[in-house]
């Protein structure tokens, strides 16, 4: 096998890598430059979470969401973190068109400042002693979610789990990471998260395709009301 010459190659590795942090110096420079002309330096205070009273009542209350009935709301301990679990009875006005008439909502709000996103979704899924199987992707708007199907103890669900955060959600940490970066840098605060995981029963047999449709719809509507209410 004969290799490429060295002079021919485009960009040796050695400047692709300085290209880099060049440009990702000019960035920083760019989103600081306003808080150092302000005198305002960004490691005279500890970032910290804007929206911390929000993540905290929404813990203890739950949320509302339109056309469907919250019945209960109630936190519950899993591997020594606390959820709410939330419970959802369809109105009149969605009751005709939904599949499910009724459905769980599982919401774990960031419990303090320096907490982290960390795969919460390991410790539910241990919890409930699922099985799961039938694994992809749901795209609602700006939110990416993992949806699929899961059984254990005699119960079946179609799963949507994602992290809420104020511009979209995504069920990786990383995708959180990168968000709390920016927001350090430009507004010198942490970006809030909630790890969602919604629940609706469905047949053992059943195709979890067909609950698809109703699964986007939750997905978006529950992200819009996350950020009109504690992700503002």
């Amino acid at each position: 096998m004969t290799t490429q010459p060295a002079s021919s190659r485009p960009f040796p590795n050695r400047w692709v890598n300085l290209a880099l942090v060049v440009l990702l110096s000019a960035l920083a420079g760019v989103a600081i430059l306003p808080a150092y002309l302000g005198g305002q330096w960004p490691w005279q205070a500890t970032p910290q979470v804007a929206q911390i009273d929000e993540l905290r009542s929404l813990q203890t209350n739950g949320i509302e969401l339109p056309g469907w009935q919250l019945t209960v709301a109630e936190p519950i301990a899993i591997n020594r973190q606390t959820w709410t679990l939330a419970e959802y009875r369809a109105t009149p006005s969605t009751a005709s068109t939904a599949p499910v008439q009724q459905f769980g909502l599982l919401l774990h709000p960031q419990p303090w400042h320096s907490n982290q996103p960390q795969l919460e979704w390991l410790d539910l899924a241990g919890a409930q002693n699922w099985r799961i199987e039938g694994r992809r992707r749901l795209q609602a708007g700006s939110v990416t979610a993992r949806f699929f199907r899961a059984w254990g103890d005699g119960q079946s669900f179609a799963v949507v789990q994602w992290y809420a955060l104020p511009k979209g959600g995504h069920p990786s940490p990383g995708h959180w990471f990168w968000a709390n970066q920016w927001s350090q840098l430009t507004r010198r605060t942490l970006t809030p998260w909630v790890a969602v995981t919604v629940l609706l029963p469905m047949e053992p047999l059943g195709a979890i395709a067909d609950y698809q449709p109703l699964a986007t719809d939750l997905t978006a509507l529950i992200q819009q009301q996350l950020q009109a209410t504690t992700l503002r």
